[in-house]
């Protein structure tokens, strides 16, 4: 604004004195510059008027999904379909995460070509998860003698999402909740059966013997055994507290969502995403069967809002479901209750079973 105001007092100045110099000696040439001094502001501001209307903006970048802390290229395109280049064109564009609710703003100054326009690459990096949205919201072009500037809003947008990362460390507890816990079963620690008794029936040899039901064997006199059904060949309820603290604990809660349904995906196992979801006000489940629905389904939880209770997902899910009804919780594990499966990170712990 002060270049702009500096400008025109010059201007004003240098017209003065062709004003002095024209009553002094009466000059043709005198009167011919005062005359374009006159109608040049008028005919820039048309002219650029004239231009603005017929400049475009466009993004381009990847289309399929990034990695969080993975580097990718966004390119702006500024078309120009006019005669006339622009010196100064300063554009206003935000960044957003639409998860999160951040917004960060950037300006950016360029000079456009005549007929080409202009392409600005510049390389992002997002350092937490969710929709990205690029967008150019203003566009400010100065006159050609530089005396004012011009706004438009072009409002091209570009949203990409951009997936948590994955860590090979669960598998070591997961393979044992996918496996049935046929191995976990013989240990001493309480709460790490995850199979269920499906029926009761007469001993056979090879049946394992922490599969007797004694009580019921001692009244009928006859071996019984607990015939199991393992987990695995049942829907996992895989249930995410979308709740964040000042120590990131979303950002924990969505890797370790993540981590867990690729790794079940890569046994082949059904898992349903689950979360409560503030703006529709009631609980959402996503079927995931392949990697396309996973990223689908993290989309999903993206266009979601973050709720301040720590717990509202838990007991929404089991005010829908039902207090019996087995899952996995994934929140702040000092709020965890239920047999604590795996502490991820700074905060967040996944919890099995049917939580109280």
């Amino acid at each position: 604004m002060g270049k702009r105001i500096f400008r025109i007092i010059g201007y004003l100045i240098l017209m003065g004195i062709n004003i002095w110099l024209l009553w002094f000696f009466h000059n043709f040439l005198n009167l011919a510059i005062l005359t374009v001094m006159v109608f040049l502001p008028v005919f820039s501001n048309l002219l650029t008027k004239w231009v603005i209307r017929r400049l475009e903006t466009d993004w381009e970048g990847p289309y399929e999904s990034m990695s969080k802390g993975e580097t990718f290229y966004m390119q702006l395109k500024i078309r120009n379909r006019t005669w006339l280049g622009i010196m100064n064109c300063k554009l206003l564009i935000s960044v957003s995460n639409l998860f999160y609710g951040t917004v960060r703003e950037h300006e950016i100054r360029v000079p456009i070509r005549a007929k080409k326009g202009q392409t600005i690459t510049y390389p992002v990096t997002v350092s937490k998860c969710g929709m990205i949205e690029f967008t150019v919201h203003t566009l400010l072009v100065e006159d050609f003698l530089g005396f004012v500037a011009f706004r438009t809003k072009p409002d091209s947008r570009y949203v990409i999402s951009v997936l948590p990362n994955t860590k090979s460390d669960l598998s070591l507890e997961l393979n044992a909740y996918m496996q049935g816990m046929t191995e976990v079963e013989e240990s001493t620690k309480k709460g790490t059966d995850f199979s269920e008794v499906q029926d009761i029936r007469e001993y056979q040899p090879g049946d394992k013997m922490q599969n007797i039901h004694w009580k019921l064997s001692v009244k009928k006199d006859l071996l019984m055994v607990k015939e199991r059904v393992s987990m695995s060949s049942r829907q996992l309820f895989l249930l995410m507290e979308l709740h964040d603290n000042e120590n990131g604990l979303m950002e924990e809660i969505l890797d370790c969502g993540y981590g867990i349904v690729r790794f079940m995906l890569q046994h082949q196992f059904p898992v349903s995403l689950i979360w409560w979801s503030e703006k529709n006000q009631e609980l959402m489940t996503y079927k995931v069967d392949y990697e396309e629905q996973l990223e689908e389904g993290f989309r999903m939880i993206y266009y979601e809002s973050l709720y301040a209770d720590q717990m509202l997902g838990k007991e929404m899910f089991q005010a829908v479901r039902g207090s019996e009804t087995q899952f996995l919780w994934i929140g702040n594990r000092n709020f965890g209750s239920g047999e604590s499966l795996l502490d991820y990170g700074l905060s967040a712990g996944v919890f099995y079973g049917v939580l109280s």
